[in-house]
């Protein structure tokens, strides 16, 4: 302690406790314990920082410097552990990394395109029409609707009633007509009787030759009266049959514009459209350069099957002799099967066989469809040291189709090797090992 009671800086550093100076107070530091407990720290005069032996402690930028350090050496050692050895040429030589190469090499099975005579088949387009589509009007005017016996989609008969019209008015004027005959030809008797007994007393000289003549114009103007008489009887029966409309050949109603109430006028609206004996065929629009290639009778395989899944085959008929000036397309009629499926305004694609051609074949698993285009991959014939192929994708033009069978019309020379299997992933310049397809017949496992 100093004269004025202040702590020595002695007594200050072998303080313990916490002790008040201006107000402030002062922790000791934290010291590692001795082996008895107590405090290792040596005490320093004038309160100087005790520093462990050796110097300060590692600042951070020492680690920074140590850790970039290791990773450089551990970076280098696996380079060089990884590094192909390489021989006097400077070629990798064989070893780990050959290995693993090979290993990478897709194995893949070939089939050999084989020529076969193939059908030459030409792709037509168009839709199905009625082969006569007639359209049904009536001759009466002024006259109402009163029944209609069909509608859209109903088979008809030669003669059947499709519509009647209100001929009460025509009715009546068919009984006038009658009365009137019946009148001429009571009057046409009468002139004939009156004839008869002129000429008896003619021979007597009971009367003149000029009362003759009379009696026998009069007779003659009466027998024309029964013929206008009866031409306007029939005229009205006419026009009484013309409220019914029968259907004038057997066939199927496409159309129906007859309603219950109309009131129609002659030569005016169709009532009914009738496909003329249910006949159908297909307007297929053939370009002019493919025209030469058709015949009359030649059958062609439309797009649409039947109920048994089997396509229909129709027969052209009748080959357009112009062709538009336009659009240089021609029309060719093609007959179709009678069948309720094939209905007139479907768009149908036909297949006409024009004659046969010798192509290369591949079974449709070798093409691949790439981009709208269609591949094959070509296997060449020779191989490198290690028994590699090299293979090349091709683009290929198709031709018909046989069965699971594509005839390859461009692309593909007879006897070359095409991928079967992995075609798929390959590409010009890829390795393949090639192994045979199994040919063992799998039996399927027993039932439990």
């Amino acid at each position: 302690m100093n004269r004025d009671g202040s702590p020595s800086p002695g007594s200050r550093a072998r303080c313990r406790g916490p002790t008040m100076v201006n107000d402030m107070t002062v922790q000791p530091l934290h010291t590692r314990p001795g082996p008895d407990g107590g405090d290792n720290r040596p005490n320093l005069p004038g309160g100087q920082r005790w520093t462990p032996p050796g110097g300060r402690r590692p600042s951070k930028l020492k680690w920074i410097l140590l850790g970039a350090v290791a990773v450089a050496v551990i970076g280098a050692g696996a380079y060089i552990a990884l590094k192909p050895k390489s021989g006097a040429d400077g070629k990798p030589v064989a070893g780990a990394e050959g290995e693993k190469d090979s290993s990478s090499i897709l194995t893949v099975t070939t089939v050999k395109a084989t020529p076969s005579d193939v059908p030459r088949l030409l792709m037509v387009t168009g839709s199905l029409a009625a082969w006569d589509e007639l359209p049904i009007g009536t001759q009466t005017s002024g006259l109402a609707i009163t029944e209609v016996l069909v509608d859209e989609g109903d088979k008809v008969k030669a003669g059947q009633l499709l519509a009647r019209f209100d001929d009460k008015v025509l009715r009546a004027d068919l009984l006038s007509k009658e009365a009137s005959l019946r009148e001429a030809q009571a009057l046409a008797t009468e002139a004939d009787a009156n004839i008869r007994r002129a000429e008896e007393l003619a021979r007597t000289g009971a009367i003149s030759t000029r009362d003759l003549d009379a009696r026998r114009s009069n007779a003659l103007t009466t027998k024309a009266r029964v013929g206008v008489a009866e031409a306007a009887k029939v005229q009205a029966i006419a026009r009484l049959a013309q409220t019914e409309v029968r259907s004038p050949t057997d066939g199927t109603i496409a159309k129906r514009n007859a309603r219950l109430g109309a009131v129609m006028s002659a030569g005016g609206t169709e009532l009914f459209r009738i496909i003329r004996d249910d006949r159908v065929e297909l307007l297929a629009e053939v370009p002019e350069i493919d025209l030469r290639q058709l015949v009359v009778g030649q059958t062609a395989e439309l797009s649409a099957v039947d109920i048994n899944g089997k396509p229909f085959i129709g027969t052209i008929r009748i080959i357009s002799p112009v062709v538009d000036t336009k659009s240089r397309i021609g029309t060719v009629k093609i007959d179709v099967p009678h069948d309720p499926y094939l209905r007139p305004g479907m768009f149908l694609t036909a297949k006409v066989r024009t004659g046969m051609q010798s192509a290369p074949v591949l079974p449709e698993e070798a093409v691949v469809y790439r981009d709208a285009k269609s591949w094959a991959v070509v296997v060449d014939a020779a191989k490198d040291d290690k028994g590699h192929h090299t293979v090349t994708a091709r683009e290929v033009q198709t031709g018909p189709r046989d069965g699971s069978r594509l005839a390859i019309l461009s692309g593909v020379k007879p006897g070359e090797d095409v991928v079967l299997t992995g075609a798929g992933y390959l590409k010009t310049g890829d390795k393949v090992i090639i192994t045979e397809a199994p040919t063992d017949k799998i039996n399927p496992l027993p039932a439990n």
